[in-house]
């Protein structure tokens, strides 16, 4: 019987339960589709809005670099397109090229508009002509410490050498470097030398002049007279030679006669002599100017502004003098480059120029100029003529009335000779020397060494310009400065 039962039940049960899965099965998705019907799904996130970057970047000119960026750009922005040009390497990366000294923006953005990264970008000068110039210096200069420092200008070059030669030869090698720019010199030697130049200007002219002979002229009836003179009571005209006062003339009327002549005789010698020495000390490759005379003023005719119209006079002064102009050079074995101008100038009236201005005239004068320029190279103590003139000129002139000025012994009283002759002989020597100063100053001497002025009694009665030998007397009483 219970064997019978348990039969009963599990051919009960097993009916059920699949009866019951089946039911659930089916019920599930109509519960999930009411569910879905009743209720509105979930709007979806917003996306994210990416931080940008910022940053600095230092570039020169000539050179690039490429930036990466978080996400992909859009859009590129250079504030200033002619200090750095940038160019899309990829959609994550941007290659910048410095094209000009100077400091400008970029921003890039993606395609909403949002900034991704913004870079201050400075452009600074290329360093190229520095570094080369500091490993050549290393050959010219290989035991001094030399720089450069680029600057939109140009290039600065620094530091210490042990010779002016080598600052020069590291100038030159930092203009072949770099031609175009400036180029700035702030080097210093580490021993200056000091240059003395003597310079000796000998200059010397002579002129000789000879005239002989006999001018004749009409004049009316006077009475026989010699020396200068002027005619009275002539009925012609005078020649102007007989009232000037020209030297080595006489004069000479026939009584009764209606001829005059002059006899001119002149017999001159001119010689002039002048020496200038002019000394002059600077450093080894700096410029020295020297000049002894003065200055004149000649005026110069500008033209003035369109609305005042005619002209405007200014005035520019010229120099004249002993001149002098050098800059040395010490090479490394002692010797001495001299880029020399000496210049000897005087005033002279022979071919001024005369300017009528209202009613009086304006005369300005010629100057007379002896000098040179040149470069040579010299030890120190040793000389050299850097210049020199010898000049001979001569002029003979002769008058004479024609058929009469050829007669024999008489023609003699009919011509007249002029002979000139000028010579001239300039020479210019320069000596530089190597110096240093000295600490005893009592070795300096000055040309008033030894000169005290003249007393009343030495002056009036004894007629000296200069007093007794030079002493050390002490003031009578307190005066001058108290050195502590």
């Amino acid at each position: 019987m219970a064997r019978n039962s348990l039969v009963f039940l599990k051919r009960f049960i097993q009916p059920a339960g699949a009866v019951l899965a089946y039911c659930l099965a089916t019920s599930l998705p109509y519960a999930a589709h009411a569910q879905d019907v009743g209720a509105q799904p979930p709007a979806p996130p917003a996306p994210a809005i990416p931080k940008p970057i910022s940053g600095s970047l230092n570039l020169s000119m000539g050179s690039g670099r490429i930036v990466r960026l978080p996400h992909p750009v859009a859009s590129i922005f250079a504030a200033d397109p002619n200090v750095v040009e940038v160019r899309p390497a990829s959609p994550t990366s941007l290659f910048m090229f410095g094209k000009g000294v100077g400091q400008t923006n970029v921003i890039a953005t993606d395609g909403s508009g949002n900034t991704v990264a913004q870079y201050n970008v400075v452009v600074g000068p290329s360093s190229f002509a520095s570094n080369r110039l500091a490993g050549q210096s290393k050959l010219s200069a290989p035991n001094s410490s030399v720089h450069a420092e680029s600057e939109p200008g140009g290039m600065v070059v620094r530091g210490t050498v042990e010779t002016p030669e080598q600052a020069n030869q590291v100038m030159g090698q930092a203009k072949l470097i770099s031609p175009s720019g400036t180029i700035a010199n702030d080097l210093t030697v580490k021993e200056p030398i000091q240059v003395e130049l003597k310079v000796r200007i000998a200059y010397m002219s002579r002129s000789v002049t000879r005239q002989l002979g006999i001018d004749w002229g009409s004049v009316g009836t006077s009475a026989f007279k010699l020396g200068k003179f002027a005619l009275a009571g002539a009925t012609g005209t005078a020649p102007a030679s007989i009232s000037g006062t020209v030297p080595g003339q006489l004069g000479v009327v026939f009584p009764g006669g209606t001829f005059e002549g002059i006899i001119d005789a002149l017999a001159s010698d001119n010689l002039a002599h002048i020496v200038a020495e002019p000394t002059l000390t600077t450093l080894s490759g700096t410029q020295a100017n020297f000049l002894v005379g003065g200055q004149f003023p000649v005026p110069v005719a500008q033209s003035a502004s369109s609305s005042t119209g005619g002209s405007v006079v200014t005035v520019q002064f010229e120099s004249y003098g002993v001149q002098l102009s050098f800059t040395p050079t010490v090479f490394s074995d002692g010797r001495i480059s001299l880029q020399v101008s000496p210049k000897l100038s005087q005033i002279s009236t022979a071919n001024s120029f005369v300017s009528t201005v209202g009613n009086s005239s304006l005369v300005i004068p010629a100057l007379t100029v002896q000098g040179a320029s040149t470069t040579v190279i010299l030890g120190s103590g040793q000389g050299m003529a850097i210049a020199g003139l010898l000049q001979d000129s001569t002029n003979q002139t002769d008058n004479a009335v024609p058929g009469l000025g050829e007669v024999p012994v008489l023609g003699a009283l009919f011509r007249g000779d002029s002979f000139q002759r000028e010579q001239q002989e300039l020479v210019i020597t320069v000596t530089p020397y190597l110096v240093d100063p000295v600490s005893n100053t009592g070795l300096l001497a000055s040309p008033d060494d030894g000169w005290t002025p003249p007393n009343d009694l030495q002056r009036i009665l004894l007629l000296r310009n200069s007093g007794g030998p030079y002493k050390n007397a002490a003031m009578p009483g307190d005066a001058g400065f108290v050195v502590q």
